[in-house]
């Protein structure tokens, strides 16, 4: 992995390593609705951030368990993102997920 802080350029290798940790499950027209999905969530719950940039993001399957699974499909994606915080501090290879649920038509609902 880059070393925090190489800006931009680092950008593309960390999207490689995320690429590389796990396999695609989703169908592409998912996968990519999920991203996009995803991204704009992100960026809205950053919004008291400045400078935010999304450097890497994969969208995944998740297992369904547990009760309240109702048999529906769940997809989580992960985000490697930078930005400065409220009080300044700009860092990058922050984490974050933002997970989804798949409605009988379909669609993806975020989901806390």
């Amino acid at each position: 992995m880059p070393h925090p802080g190489s800006g931009e350029a680092a950008d593309r290798f960390i999207q490689q390593a995320m690429d590389q940790a796990g396999r695609r499950d989703l169908q592409p027209a998912d996968e990519e609705l999920l991203l996009q999905q995803g991204r704009t969530a992100w960026l809205a719950e950053t919004a008291d951030y400045t400078q935010v940039r999304i450097q890497a993001a994969t969208a995944r399957r998740v297992a369904e368990t547990g009760p309240d699974a109702g048999g529906r499909a769940r997809a989580v994606v992960r985000l490697v993102w930078a930005g400065a915080d409220p009080a300044g501090t700009l860092l990058d290879d922050r984490t974050a997920a933002v997970h989804f649920t798949q409605n009988g038509d379909g669609s993806w609902n975020r989901t806390p």
